[in-house]
């Protein structure tokens, strides 16, 4: 009880809040709020990309950053072995930036359900739904609110549409992520 106390008084003292932001990725779609904390992880009969990863290789797979390429990719699950729902989301940044909030001109978010099957957040998914922000489309609202110590924090929206033809909104996203440099 004593040592709460003491990291109570520094967090006070510091100026930083005590609870923060919850790491991973939330949002509200079709009126349901989710939070989904977990990366990949190795399980019994998951559904899991080719190549049979390790642990290891899935954490850094599920976010990630290119400084060269000036690109980040945050994977989510509800749950890291048997997971129902995930979300990917990928977008152009660039650290020296410095300015806050960011808005990347490139990015894509793909949302799964994977109780429905089909290819694996891939293009010929015909039942789940994907939104992309380029200089073509602009279904997707992606704003980077900071970034420290690998850390990546930031907003997202749109309309996402499914490659059967329904679109669906996606409100109030949000995520705070470490990322690993590649």
């Amino acid at each position: 009880m004593h040592g709460l106390i003491w990291i109570i008084w520094a967090c006070l003292l510091s100026g930083k809040p005590l609870l923060s932001e919850p790491a991973g990725i939330q949002f509200r779609f079709k009126g349901r709020e989710m939070l989904l904390a977990c990366g990949m992880r190795q399980g019994p009969g998951n559904y899991l990309p080719r190549g049979n990863f390790s642990n290891r290789k899935l954490d850094t797979l599920s976010n990630w950053f290119d400084p060269e390429k000036g690109y980040v990719e945050i994977i989510r699950q509800d749950n890291p072995e048997l997971p129902t729902i995930g979300l990917a989301i990928g977008f152009e940044f660039d650290e020296s930036n410095g300015e806050f909030p960011y808005t990347p001109a490139y990015g894509i978010l793909q949302l799964k359900n994977f109780g429905w099957g089909g290819v694996e957040f891939g293009p010929r998914d015909t039942l789940n739904y994907t939104g992309v922000s380029n200089e073509v489309s602009d279904d997707l609202s992606i704003e980077i609110l900071g970034f420290s110590n690998d850390t990546i924090t930031g907003k997202f929206s749109g309309l996402l549409l499914s490659g059967a033809g329904p679109m669906a909104p996606i409100e109030n996203g949000r995520f705070r992520v470490r990322v690993y440099r590649k």
